[in-house]
């Protein structure tokens, strides 16, 4: 755990992973080889002569025979034996890649992307949609491109969810300074279809304040979702002329992936609502938005060292392109790259410009080493069907199927009180499931206590549903249980756990930033999880702490006892 001081940005020490990426240090293109001839003479000249280069085809590496990546040179004509074992092989692919894998035909099993004539390579998406169908998933050609001997394809194939239960859930948390368009851009992605008019109509589908809508600037996490049809379709958008807007029942009824969006604030007193959003939702992807024409600000670069030092999966979206010259935009980017090539940083920054480098950045941005960086604008729509083609793409980080087999763990980071209902807990199922009807144990309460409670009913994405499962975010109706009894940072176990509250707990800290040194009786707040509260430094296995330092200290929470468990 890491505990952030009076400021965040500073120097942030990663460890990542180098991932099997070919990339240049800017982007995909191919450039162009430029000769330069000198002439001697009274007045020195260079004449450039620019010589176009034949497209080089590039390699991919070798087949895994793990994770959701499967390479197939061709599937023409399969018969019934062979057919069975592709079938088989597909299912095992989509239960690697939590319902969803990725198909590369035309490329051999070495990584050679050979390529297929044209009627061979439809005769095996055919095929491919064949064993599709036998399993219950869908195919869609992500795109084509051009091999050493012929055609190359990737597809993407999903599992139509049988349950709610079987739903690819994806959350992404949208930071960014003040005024960069992060709830314009929730509000273009996840309404239905219109592109924002210049003068904020989108961001007012996201804004739930009446402050909010005065001022345009987010106060508190609001979410908003997006679904994906297993076509690869958005659901959200109304393409058959209904004056009704869809509701969160009827994008989770046509969707198989949903994602949803962390709206978070980017005003710099508003940072602990900030820092609470990335920490208690559990986001699998930070969205970091800059405007092109303000550039990298700083409370830019705080949300940026927040991600990292949380080791969040970064992707960068450059906004209001609409507004900005080209020059200036060019700076931004410019920025961007020399800021995430930091050694605090040690990222890839890859500029999406085509289907090619999307697919290769969504396959690869898990391993927290690329950082993909799209150019949009909200109000003519540029770069925006990238960003939904990438959105489409991206797998969950995490892998929630080990932790649906373990004793129920309901972490709860808001508290209603719905008139006719009671009392609603909303929050994130870590471990377990949650069905109407169960009894769990709510706490801790101020003494450390927990106490036995009942499930009324449960909600998923604003839908009735029988339970939610881990990975899910819910909300929970309890019976008879007070609002004042309540508080964000409690967690629902199992009636079975053995897990208690804790006062006093050691954890391992990375001082990313601090104005002095830190000693003990030390009293900073604590961020873990759902948990917020102002601790006491009681140890530190040295004299004093600064800026860059790591050191293990013990801490003891100033007033109640909270629930912490090993390695959060």
């Amino acid at each position: 755990m890491r505990t952030p001081g009076n400021g965040i940005a500073g120097a942030v020490e990663a460890s990542v992973d180098v991932a099997a990426l070919r990339v240049s240090e800017g982007d995909f293109a191919v450039k162009e080889n430029v000769v330069e001839m000198e002439e001697s003479s009274a007045t020195t000249t260079t004449t450039k002569v620019v010589m176009p280069t034949t497209s080089v085809v590039e390699d991919l590496m070798p087949e895994d025979d793990e994770g959701a990546v499967e390479y197939k040179w061709s599937l023409v004509n399969p018969n019934s034996e062979r057919l069975v074992q592709l079938v088989t092989q597909m299912q095992f692919r989509l239960t690697e890649g939590h319902g969803e894998c990725v198909y590369e035909l035309g490329v051999e099993d070495s990584g050679r992307r050979t390529g297929l004539a044209p009627e061979q390579l439809a005769a095996s998406v055919a095929t491919l949609r064949r064993m599709a169908a036998e399993i219950g998933a869908e195919v869609s050609v992500v795109h084509e491109s051009a091999g050493h001997n012929g055609r190359v394809a990737q597809a993407l194939v999903r599992r139509v969810p049988g349950s709610l239960e079987e739903y690819l859930d994806l959350r992404v948390a949208v930071a960014g300074n003040v005024d960069a368009g992060k709830s314009t851009l929730v509000g273009v992605l996840t309404g239905h279809g219109e592109l924002d008019n210049g003068r904020g109509r989108a961001r007012q589908l996201v804004l739930s304040h009446r402050h909010e809508l005065e001022s345009g600037r987010t106060s508190a996490v609001s979410q908003q979702i997006m679904g994906f049809s297993a076509g690869g379709a958005v659901v959200n958008y109304n393409t058959s002329g209904a004056l009704r807007a869809l509701s969160w029942a009827d994008v989770v009824e046509r969707a198989a992936k949903v994602v949803t969006f962390y709206d978070l604030a980017g005003h710099e007193k508003y940072l602990k609502t900030t820092l609470f959003g990335l920490t208690a939702h559990v986001p699998d992807y930070c969205m970091l938005l800059v405007s092109a024409n303000n550039g990298v600000l700083r409370m830019t670069k705080e949300h940026l060292c927040i991600a990292l030092a949380l080791r969040v999966p970064l992707m960068v979206i450059v906004t209001k392109l609409d507004i900005c010259p080209d020059n200036v935009r060019e700076e931004t980017l410019e920025h961007i790259r020399r800021l995430l090539k930091s050694p605090g940083a040690r990222k890839l920054p890859v500029v999406i410009r085509d289907e090619e480098s999307l697919s290769m950045c969504a396959q690869n941005i898990v391993n927290d080493r690329v950082v993909p960086i799209f150019c949009v604008s909200n109000v003519t729509g540029e770069g925006l069907p990238l960003l939904r083609a990438f959105l489409n793409l991206v797998p969950p980080r995490k892998n929630w199927a080990a932790f649906k087999t373990q004793p129920t763990e309901f972490t709860i980071d808001e508290i209603f009180s719905v008139p006719g209902v009671g009392t609603v807990v909303a929050g994130t199922t870590a471990s377990g499931s949650v069905a109407a009807g169960q009894w769990l144990m709510l706490g801790p309460d101020s003494a450390g206590r927990f106490t036995r409670v009942q499930v009324k009913s449960v909600h998923y994405k604003r839908t009735p549903v029988k339970r939610v499962v881990a990975g899910q975010a819910g909300s929970l109706a309890l019976k008879k249980v007070k609002r004042g009894a309540l508080r964000k940072g409690m967690v629902l176990l199992d009636a079975t756990s053995t897990h208690g509250s804790v006062r006093e707990f050691k954890a391992e800290v990375l001082i990313l930033y601090h104005g002095t040194t830190i000693r003990e009786n030390y009293q900073p707040v604590i961020h873990c999880e759902t948990v917020r509260q102002a601790a006491k430094v009681v140890s530190i296995d040295r004299e004093v702490v600064r800026t860059g330092d790591r050191a293990h200290i013990t801490f003891r929470f100033m007033y109640q006892p909270e629930y912490v468990k090993e390695g959060s």
